[in-house]
């Protein structure tokens, strides 16, 4: 971005931009996004931007230092120029993702690149906003980028909720069942020569998942455990 476009989106910021807060909970502590460009006017543009709309704001100037200061702040969004030297912004997404897979990644692209755009979001980028940056677009994009993060985490979570107590009830009902097998076994054994044996074996052998031959030796077994106490 020349410095025309820097001083524009520069004027912009320090002008009288009003806008809802991202964090309307003045307890829960501020969402962090992580501002990666290499030329230093973009950076603290967006930074005094980002800064008056609520955000803690984090600055790197290449792909190695934005992975260094996520390691360390673990930011929940980054905004990443595309072109940079030696790690552009295709190569940082998914090294960005494969350290944290929840972070909501927004891309900035000279408007001849659209192509290389679309690749990052195949990448697992939410978005990607074209350079000179519209401030309204920016944030309508960062609060929505947020909202799919949240989704994303709550809908993982009620997935391992579900998880653990599908295992609960079905570890209870295997302890049931067995319970209800060994009342059932010891029954029959005791029945001795009840005319309704055979068909009461085949039940609860289906039930079981087993052979009415299998059901019909462990009553015989018990049956003879029985008879020897």
């Amino acid at each position: 971005m020349g410095a025309r476009s820097i001083a524009r989106l520069a004027r912009v910021v320090e002008g009288t931009y009003v806008s809802a807060m991202p964090n309307p909970d003045p307890q829960s502590p501020p969402t962090t996004v992580l501002v990666v460009d290499d030329e230093d006017g973009i950076r603290q543009a967006l930074d005094r931007f980002l800064t008056r709309l609520g955000y803690r704001v984090l600055q790197a100037a290449s792909g190695a230092e934005a992975l260094d200061r996520q390691a360390a702040e673990q930011p929940q969004m980054m905004l990443s120029d595309i072109r940079m030297p030696n790690m552009s912004g295709v190569e940082l997404v998914p090294k960005a993702l494969a350290a944290d897979s929840d972070l909501a990644i927004i891309m900035l692209t000279a408007i001849d690149e659209p192509r290389t755009a679309i690749e990052c979001l195949k990448l697992g980028a939410y978005d990607y906003l074209i350079k000179p940056v519209d401030l309204d677009e920016l944030e309508m994009s960062l609060q929505a980028g947020l909202r799919q993060r949240q989704l994303e985490i709550d809908r993982r979570e009620l997935e391992q909720w579900l998880a653990r107590e599908v295992a609960v009830r079905t570890r209870d009902l295997e302890e049931r069942t067995t319970v209800v097998e060994d009342v059932a076994l010891t029954a029959l054994a005791a029945a001795g020569d009840w005319p309704g044996a055979s068909d009461a074996i085949e039940k609860l052998a289906k039930e079981l998942g087993t052979s009415p031959d299998d059901v019909t030796r462990e009553v015989r077994k018990r049956r003879g455990a029985g008879g020897a106490g």
